[in-house]
């Protein structure tokens, strides 16, 4: 959690983050009967899809402040403390798991062991990211070019764009090494429109969703 904001970025984070298309829920062979696990659910912006859509739906976020909001948003699911390291969960008892937005956060070895204990046999493993895709209408050029003059230095230790969702470690495919020699049969990628509309008000509460920018003390990230 961000030290500046601490408790108030969950819900920057909630106005401000883009949800996900339904087709992302559409799994072949994975059927509305299903118990599936979501790993780093945040505020609940994929759970609220999932639970529209399996039987039984366990949300698993290490962060107490996010946890609360997904659970006051999302009551259906079943909220868990816990994290892709060490999952709250006995072994095979899962039929999918999904990670939004997460993965390249986790320690991937680690994660990719505890994902492969709880599934059951040919369980699937779904991980998704947004990704920018051009310019917006209107533009925020403006926008972006002020906080960029802000921003830490070096874009690199940072791990991500500062005023975007693109990560360093997934452009880079770093998050693709634990596959290697694991369970998991070769991974498949697929691309879907997801275009998002928001007001003035959901777009700083994106930027403030940023780390960088959460990180901040109130007298100097609230201006």
């Amino acid at each position: 959690m961000p030290v500046g904001s601490l408790d108030r970025w969950p819900e920057d984070y909630e106005r401000g983050r883009p949800g996900w298309p339904p087709e992302v829920v559409d799994v072949p062979g994975l059927p509305p009967a299903a118990t599936v696990l979501e790993l780093g659910a945040g505020t609940g912006k994929l759970t609220r899809l999932l639970v529209s859509t399996f039987a039984r739906v366990v949300a698993v976020e290490p962060a107490d402040a996010m946890r609360r909001l997904l659970a006051s948003l999302c009551p259906e699911a079943e909220a868990l403390a816990g994290s892709a390291e060490e999952i709250p969960l006995a072994s095979a008892s899962v039929d999918a798991v999904f990670a939004a937005e997460a993965f390249h956060k986790f320690d991937g070895k680690r994660a990719v062991a505890e994902i492969a204990r709880v599934l059951r046999p040919r369980g699937v493993l779904v991980l998704l990211w947004n990704l920018p895709a051009g310019p917006t209408e209107a533009s925020i050029a403006a926008a972006e070019r002020f906080l960029l003059e802000r921003a830490p230095g070096d874009r690199a230790e940072l791990g991500y764009d500062p005023v975007d969702l693109n990560t360093t470690r997934y452009e880079s495919g770093a998050w693709r090494k634990p596959f290697v020699k694991s369970p998991f049969e070769e991974l498949r990628e697929t691309r879907l429109p997801n275009p998002q509309t928001i007001d003035r008000d959901g777009l700083v509460a994106f930027f403030a969703s940023m780390g960088w920018i959460g990180d901040l003390p109130d007298a100097e990230r609230l201006p």
